[in-house]
C-alpha cells in the first residue's frame, strides 16, 4: 500500500505519526507494514522447507527403489520357477529319447528305467529346475545391485556384485511338485527371506525392505512337449505331441468318472464321428500322418507315468492327473499278429483286443481309412455305444 508526494501532503496534518517513509519517498500505511512480516519470515523458512521436502523426497524415492526391487526378485522367483520347470520336463523328455538305441531300449526314469542318475522323473525335474532357477536368481540380483546400488540379501545369503558364483539359494526340498490336471503340473516354492538394504549410507537414508516370500504354486504347462513313451514303445515308428482334446468339458470331480463329457459323438454321418474324428486329427499333421489329441482319462497315464514308463495299475499319479490318446497307426502289426488290437494308447501296447464301431451302417476309419477299433470296457468309458 504505497502514498503518492501529494496523498503525503494531504495527509500529514491529521496523520503525521501514523506514517512512515522509506528511502525512496515512499511511504507505509502500519498495517501495510504488518502485512509485510509475514511475507519476509516465509521467505526465510521457505528455503529451510526446500532443503527439508528434498531429503523427505530422496527417502521416498530410495524407498520406493528399495521396495521395488524387492518385489522384482519375488516376480523373477514366480517366472523364473515356471521357465525352469518348462525347459526342466523337456529335457527329461529329450534325455529318454537320446538315451533310445539298440542297446538300450527302456530308457525311462525310475525303477522302470536305466535311467543313469536312478531318480523318479520328479525328482530329476524338480533337481534341473532348482539349478537353473539358483542360477538366474542369483544373476538377477546381481544385476539389480548394480544398477541402483543396494545390497541384496536372499535366504539370508549376501549377493555379491562383483562374484560370479551362483549361490545356492534352493535346495532340491524346497520345491514340491505335484498335479491337478493331466497338462501341466505345479512347482511349489516355499517361502524364503528377502532384504534389501540401501547401500549408500552418506545421506543418512538408509532403507531397507525385509519380509518373507509367500509360498508360490507355479503352474508349468507340459502342452506341445513330445511323449517319449509313444516313441520308444512303438520303436521309434510314431511320434506323438501334447496336445489338449479341445472339445472335453468338465462339470464335475473328474476323480470320481463322472464329471467330464468328451463330446466324441456329437454329430453322427455314415462312417464318421463328430467329434472323434477331430480327435483323430490332432493339432497338427506331419510327414508321419495325424498327431491325435490327448483327452483326460482317470484310467489313463499322466506325464510322469510316462516318463517311467509306469502301467494304470502301476501309476502313482492321481485320476484326475491322468490322460489317453490314440495310436491310429498299427506301428506293431509284427507283434499283435492278425489280432485287432485297440487304439487307446496303454491299450494298444498291452495287446488289448478291439472292436469297430458303425454309423448310419458304416464302419468308423481313421484319417488313413484304417478301421477305428476299442475294447468294450474303453468304449464305455468315452461315452461311445457300438452303433450309431
Amino acid at each position: 500500500m504505497y502514498l503518492t508526494p501529494s496523498q503525503l501532503d494531504w495527509n500529514c496534518g491529521k496523520n503525521k505519526k501514523m506514517i512512515k517513509m522509506d528511502d525512496k519517498g515512499y511511504a507505509f500505511a502500519p498495517m501495510a507494514f504488518l502485512l509485510m512480516v509475514p511475507v519476509v519470515v516465509l521467505a526465510v523458512s521457505f528455503n529451510g522447507v526446500i532443503g527439508e521436502l528434498n531429503s523427505i523426497s530422496s527417502i521416498a524415492v530410495g524407498g520406493d527403489v528399495t521396495a521395488t526391487i524387492a518385489h522384482n526378485i519375488v516376480t523373477a522367483v514366480e517366472q523364473d520357477t515356471a521357465d525352469a520347470g518348462r525347459y526342466s520336463a523337456m529335457m527329461a523328455v529329450q534325455t529318454i529319447i537320446n538315451k533310445t538305441n539298440i542297446y538300450d531300449n527302456h530308457p525311462f526314469f525310475g525303477k522302470t528305467g536305466s535311467n543313469s542318475t536312478g531318480d523318479n522323473s520328479k525328482a530329476f525335474i524338480v533337481k534341473s529346475t532348482v539349478d537353473m532357477l539358483n542360477k538366474n536368481i542369483t544373476e538377477t540380483c546381481r544385476v539389480l545391485e548394480q544398477q541402483t546400488g543396494r545390497d541384496i540379501y536372499i535366504n539370508n545369503l549376501y549377493v555379491d556384485p562383483t562374484s560370479t558364483d551362483t549361490l545356492n539359494i534352493f535346495e532340491p526340498n524346497d520345491l514340491e511338485l505335484y498335479q491337478k490336471d493331466p497338462f501341466g503340473f505345479y512347482i511349489k516354492v516355499k517361502s524364503i527371506p528377502i532384504k534389501v538394504v540401501q547401500r549408500d549410507a552418506s545421506q543418512n537414508n538408509n532403507q531397507s525392505v525385509q519380509f518373507d516370500t509367500p509360498v508360490r504354486d507355479v503352474y508349468v504347462s507340459i502342452e506341445q512337449l513330445e511323449d517319449p513313451w509313444i516313441w520308444v514303445m512303438t520303436k521309434h515308428r510314431n511320434s506323438s505331441v501334447i496336445y489338449r482334446y479341445p472339445y472335453y468339458t468338465s462339470s464335475g470331480a473328474i476323480s470320481d468318472g463322472t464329471g467330464g463329457d468328451y463330446h466324441f459323438a456329437d454329430n453322427v454321418a455314415p462312417g464318421r464321428l463328430n467329434y472323434l474324428w477331430e480327435c483323430f486329427l490332432g493339432a497338427n499333421v506331419t510327414v508321419m500322418g495325424p498327431r491325435p489329441y490327448y483327452f483326460s482319462d482317470i484310467y489313463g497315464l499322466s506325464f510322469f507315468d510316462r516318463l517311467e514308463n509306469r502301467t494304470p495299475e502301476t501309476s502313482g499319479s492321481p485320476p484326475e492327473a491322468r490322460m489317453s490318446t490314440f495310436i491310429i497307426y498299427d506301428v506293431l502289426e509284427e507283434d499283435h499278429g492278425l489280432r485287432p488290437t485297440s487304439m487307446l494308447d496303454h491299450e494298444y501296447f498291452e495287446g488289448v483286443e478291439g472292436s469297430v464301431i458303425t454309423a448310419q451302417g458304416v464302419t468308423v476309419k481313421t484319417p488313413s481309412g484304417v478301421e477305428f477299433l476299442i475294447s468294450p470296457t474303453y468304449r464305455g468309458y468315452l461315452d461311445l455305444q457300438p452303433t450309431y
